[in-house]
């Protein structure tokens, strides 16, 4: 489930700051400066939580790239100047997007393993 929630958990508040930098500001640079800000807590949440508090690899917890996504969905409303088709074509890209975005970042996970003689995927 992880990439399909994700993306629909994530795209609502994008969109939220997206349309207050657009409407206030004229900049289309809302969904980016969220997924950064989200990195940067999440970030601080693995180091403070998991690697320091528990001792557990940073690796096992890693948060998911969402910069290449949001970068999409701002410069589909910087080209288009268009609500309609930021939400229909900038929002379908954002979720297209985030699978093969963090597929670097996980394809090690993808590959079986065998201990004790037992395959593990």
């Amino acid at each position: 489930w992880w990439p399909i929630v994700t993306p629909i958990t994530t795209i609502t508040l994008c969109a939220a700051l997206q349309y207050y930098n657009w409407v206030h500001y004229h900049q289309p640079f809302g969904a980016t400066i969220y997924i950064l800000a989200l990195g940067t807590g999440k970030w601080i949440a693995v180091c403070s939580s998991w690697m320091w508090w528990s001792n557990y690899p940073p690796n096992f917890v890693m948060p998911a790239t969402l910069i290449p996504s949001a970068l999409v969905l701002d410069i589909t409303l910087l080209l288009t100047r268009n609500w309609t088709l930021t939400a229909v074509i900038g929002a379908w890209m954002y979720a297209i997007l985030f699978y093969p975005s963090n597929r670097l970042i996980f394809a090690s996970s993808h590959t079986p393993l065998v201990v004790d003689g037992t395959l593990l995927s």
